[in-house]
């Protein structure tokens, strides 16, 4: 399976936030979208990192109620871990593990198509292991029947 097999089955929507944003506006942004990170661009609106739930969560620890008025610049994961949507799934999931990243942007030609998260990959595995495991209990009734 292909990280463009998972994509087939969002909305496509990719929620973006500028570099030069306040925390609070990423987290406002995060809830209303019902997401767990937000791609971050720059002023000429290119790809310069991600901020999640995770960032977040450590800007309060370390600057407490301050934390909403700083910018997302300033605690956004800098060149994350991105894939393609050709790769195998099963590398992007070894990869997302290894470097224990929850959100993986996927970009093609440069061009930002998607955003992966680990749900979408244990969503992905659990469909596939339902299809597998339908298609083996057809198998074993056929086999009984005969």
């Amino acid at each position: 399976m292909l990280v463009r097999d998972v994509l087939k089955n969002k909305d496509g929507d990719v929620r973006l936030i500028i570099e030069t944003a306040t925390i609070s506006a990423a987290a406002g942004l995060m809830v209303s979208s019902r997401v767990g990170a937000l791609v971050v661009e720059d002023a000429g609106g290119s790809l310069s990192g991600l901020i999640s739930e995770r960032e977040i969560t450590a800007a309060f620890a370390r600057w407490g109620g301050d934390a909403h008025r700083h910018l997302v610049q300033e605690v956004m994961v800098r060149r994350p871990v991105v894939a393609h949507p050709d790769d195998a799934l099963m590398h992007v999931t070894a990869v997302m593990t290894n470097h224990r990243a929850r959100h993986v942007p996927i970009l093609e030609a440069e061009k930002l198509v998607g955003i992966l998260s680990i749900g979408d990959v244990l969503k992905s595995r659990l469909d596939e292991k339902i299809q597998e495991n339908l298609v083996l209990q057809d198998i074993a009734r056929l086999r009984t029947a005969a």
